[in-house]
C-alpha cells in the first residue's frame, strides 16, 4: 500500500501499523502464532508458498489446482496428465526447493469435480531456495512439452502477468531462460521496492 501510494503519487493519507519483533527473514511458523487461513483454499504455510506458482495456470480448462480436495494448491491434475510421467520430468529439472510425486485425486467440487484424475503433488524441501515463479514457469513448460495441444496458455495471460513470458513459453523457451530474460524488470521493481520497505 505504501509503495502504490508513493509511486503513483496518490497522496492518500495512509497509516500502516508495523509488526513488532518481526524481521524480513522470519517464517510464519517461527512466530508461535496459530495459522489462520488467508483464503478458504490456502490452508497451510506450504500452500501459501506454492500458491503464486501453482495458480499461474489455474485458468486452464479441465485442469485442477486441487480445489475441492484436502490439499488445494499442493497438487495439480487433469484428465490428460499422466502423474508418473509429469513427476519424473519435473524432478529431472532439479527445480530448487521442491520435489514432485505422482498422485491421483477426485475433486469434490470446482474443476474436474467427481473425476479421478492424475497429477503431481508438491513437497517443499528448502523454503529458502524455492521460488514460486520458477515453479509456475516449469509446470507450464512441462505441460506444453509433454501434452502438446492441451495447454491453452492464452486463457492464463492475466495470471501469468507478462506478455513476454507467455510468448516465450509458447515458443518453447525453458523456465530458466524466461526467468533470465525477466531479470532487468525484476531488478527495476526491487529498486523501487527497496525505497518502500517497512522492515
Amino acid at each position: 500500500a505504501v509503495l502504490f501510494n508513493r509511486e503513483n503519487n496518490l497522496g492518500v493519507e495512509l497509516h500502516v501499523i508495523g509488526i513488532r519483533n518481526w524481521q524480513r527473514g522470519d517464517w510464519f511458523d517461527s512466530t508461535g502464532l496459530g495459522w489462520i487461513n488467508p483464503s478458504p483454499n490456502i490452508r497451510s504455510l506450504q500452500a501459501a508458498l506454492l500458491y503464486p506458482g501453482v495458480a499461474l495456470l489455474e485458468a486452464l480448462p479441465d485442469y485442477s489446482v486441487g480445489r475441492g480436495t484436502d490439499a488445494p494448491f499442493e497438487q495439480i491434475g487433469a484428465p490428460w496428465i499422466q502423474g508418473a510421467e509429469l513427476a519424473a520430468y519435473l524432478n529431472s529439472r532439479f527445480i530448487p526447493g521442491v520435489r514432485f510425486y505422482p498422485t491421483s485425486f477426485r475433486p469434490a467440487s470446482s474443476v474436474c469435480a467427481g473425476l479421478r484424475i492424475e497429477g503431481v503433488r508438491f513437497l517443499l524441501t528448502d523454503r529458502e531456495a524455492f521460488r514460486a515463479q520458477r515453479l509456475g514457469l516449469e509446470i507450464a513448460a512441462a505441460l506444453i512439452r509433454l501434452y502438446p495441444g492441451r495447454v491453452a496458455l492464452a486463457s492464463c495471460e492475466r495470471l501469468i502477468g507478462s506478455a513476454s513470458a507467455l510468448k516465450a513459453l509458447q515458443a518453447g523457451d525453458s523456465a530458466a531462460q524466461i526467468e533470465q530474460a525477466e531479470q532487468d524488470r525484476v531488478a527495476a521493481f526491487l529498486s523501487v521496492r527497496e525505497k518502500n520497505l517497512l522492515y
